[in-house]
């Protein structure tokens, strides 16, 4: 009888050539459906129901690993820390290769330990999708105005509530800052930068052409937008959860 199933999922610590995770400290976790050991720039989760195909093995972890990653790019940077799926090992089956840290030139951020697993976030339709078109802007593959712009509506117009009279803005921008409390400055610093600035290659709108962003307002709107993202997720965890207001204070100034 071939009882062949699969025994643990490893996944490969994905960061920028100029972050060292040498020096990191294992990182565990005993969860309900696995046991998790982050060491050598690899995770490891060892199952603990029985799963005889590596899909519904990947499903048992895909929520928890696709939190994980959007914790860690909001909190640190997309530069830092990313799970990417490497291989499923199977009973019986051989050990896993475990990857050695590579060494760092001049200019390395040395991490003295791994990102946490976050508690207290959840993974929506819309959390994923503006975490996916931040990861297309840093990549390369957006520009800063229109992922911006996508994440500032994903929050006013949500999919579930398609657009009506009774929600255009600025009624539809005054619930997105009650809803996810932000406070409304921030989000209307955001549509101004992302609507009306951007230069000929960037701007959205005619009136943008002739106004490139400053370095000052590119960082405010990366940094915003990542707390944008993380807020989506903490309030699809706890919706009626008080949390503290993100305010202009929180942001790099302008």
């Amino acid at each position: 009888m071939n009882d062949q199933h699969v025994t643990s999922l490893v996944y490969r610590v994905k960061c920028a050539d100029w972050v060292d995770y040498s020096k990191a400290k294992p990182l565990f976790s005993d969860e309900s459906a696995f046991r998790l050991e982050v060491k050598d720039k690899q995770a490891r989760f060892e199952l603990k129901e029985h799963y005889a195909t590596e899909d519904e093995a990947r499903k048992a972890v895909e929520d928890y690993v696709l939190a994980w990653n959007v914790n860690a790019c909001c909190t640190l940077g997309p530069d830092y820390f990313r799970l990417e799926f490497e291989k499923a090992v199977f009973a019986p089956g051989p050990q896993p290769v475990r990857l050695r840290a590579e060494l760092r030139a001049n200019g390395i951020s040395e991490r003295r330990s791994y990102p946490k697993p976050p508690s207290d976030i959840s993974v929506t339709s819309v959390v994923k999708s503006m975490h996916q078109r931040y990861i297309r802007h840093h990549s390369g593959r957006e520009g800063l105005e229109s992922m911006v712009y996508f994440c500032l509506s994903m929050l006013e117009d949500p999919p579930s509530q398609p657009n009506s009279q009774e929600r255009r803005y600025p009624k539809k921008r005054k619930a997105a800052a009650e809803n996810y409390q932000i406070d409304i400055d921030v989000l209307a610093e955001i549509g101004r930068l992302s609507s009306t600035k951007g230069g000929p290659s960037g701007a959205r709108k005619g009136e943008g052409v002739s106004h490139d962003l400053t370095n000052e307002e590119s960082r405010f709107l990366k940094e915003a937008v990542k707390k944008m993202i993380r807020r989506a997720a903490e309030k699809a965890h706890s919706p009626d959860t008080d949390l503290p207001k993100i305010s202009l204070s929180d942001l790099p100034p302008i």
